[in-house]
Order: structure tokens, then C-alpha cells, then sequence
């Protein structure tokens, strides 16, 4: 690997990782996404049965009384909703040139019906935004005086500002969860 710089490494390339590299990009960072899997979003290209619920138009209120299995009743995501609501996603992807439907449960999807068209429409907007997708795994974040000065690969070190961890969990380990996300995170303290 030729010496590379970023202002910010983005570890992970699906649906967080691509959303946060974008948001970086377009608030002028220089963006460098790391993900291993040839395709990004490749957890996000089988979610709900291929279809992809991309959010849910409930009110907040309703909402949180039809979610059954969240820990402590779900408060916690009461500030997340309001800085970005359901309505904000909506515009997001259809001003990235996504056509939504809403269904029966205030469930949205894509109008295709296709989660492919979710996970393409983000990658295609990377590409624009100039974020450079680099087909590698990240192995540690390297800060000095609690401050993040790259990122190492097998190939190398790429200096960066900020590194992002949006590796996901456990949850599919054949997507690429495979928990290396913890791993960086506990080194960090």
C-alpha cells in the first residue's frame, strides 16, 4: 500500500459505515472506508427477507409501544429519534435518488421492494462524494497522547484525525461481523 492519509478511517463498510463515511464526506472530511467484502453492505443487501425496512413512520410515542424486546423500555433511543426521525431518513434516501413506500405497520421500504437498491444507491453516493473504498480489514487504531493518529491494515498505516468503528456485532459473522470492532475498541480502553 502506497502511503495513504485521510482526515477520517471509517472501519466497516455497511449500513453504518456507509451512512457515517457519506455524512463525513459531505461535511467536507476526506473519507477513507475500510471494509474487507467486495460488495458494501452486504448484511444490509439481506435484510428483511431482501427487502430492506429501511424505518418505521410511527409516531415516537406509538412506536416504543409496539417494539417489544428492548432493554430498559427503550428510552435511551428517544434522543437518537429526534435528532434523525423516521421523516429525516425518509428524505435522506429519496434525496439520494431512492423512491420509498410506506406499507401497512408505517413500515417503509424501497418501491423496488429490493434491498440491493438500498445498499447501491448509498455505495453510488460514496462514489460521488469522493469516499475512497479500500478493500481492507483494519487491524488497531493507533493513538498517541489520547489522540487517534491512524489506522494499521496488512498493507500498512493510514494516517488519519478520527477513526470510526462500525463494525457491527456478532450478529451474522458471515457478512463480516466478526466482533474485530470490540477488539479495537477494548485496545482503546
Amino acid at each position: 500500500m502506497t502511503k495513504l492519509s485521510a482526515d477520517a478511517v471509517v472501519i466497516g463498510g455497511g449500513a453504518a459505515g456507509m451512512m457515517c463515511s457519506l455524512i463525513a464526506a459531505r461535511r467536507g472530511l476526506d473519507v477513507i472506508l475500510l471494509e474487507p467484502n467486495k460488495m458494501l453492505g452486504r448484511k444490509l443487501r439481506i435484510t428483511g427477507k431482501g427487502r430492506c425496512n429501511v424505518t418505521n413512520v410511527a409516531d415516537i410515542d406509538d412506536f416504543f409501544k409496539q417494539i417489544q424486546r428492548i432493554p430498559g423500555d427503550g428510552r435511551f433511543l428517544y434522543s437518537a429519534l429526534n435528532r434523525l426521525s423516521p421523516r429525516d431518513t425518509m428524505q435522506f434516501f429519496e434525496s439520494l435518488g431512492l423512491p420509498l413506500k410506506t406499507e401497512r405497520g408505517n413500515r417503509v421500504f424501497p418501491v423496488s421492494d429490493n434491498a440491493n437498491d438500498v445498499a447501491g444507491t448509498l455505495a453510488r453516493n460514496l462514489e460521488r462524494s469522493g469516499v475512497r473504498h479500500i478493500r481492507e480489514s483494519a487491524n488497531h487504531i493507533i493513538a498517541e497522547n489520547g489522540e487517534v493518529t491512524g489506522v494499521k491494515t496488512d498493507s500498512g498505516v493510514i494516517s488519519c484525525r478520527a477513526a470510526v468503528i462500525c463494525t457491527g456485532g456478532l450478529s451474522y459473522p458471515l457478512t463480516g461481523s466478526t466482533g474485530a470492532g470490540y477488539k479495537m475498541a477494548r485496545e482503546l480502553g
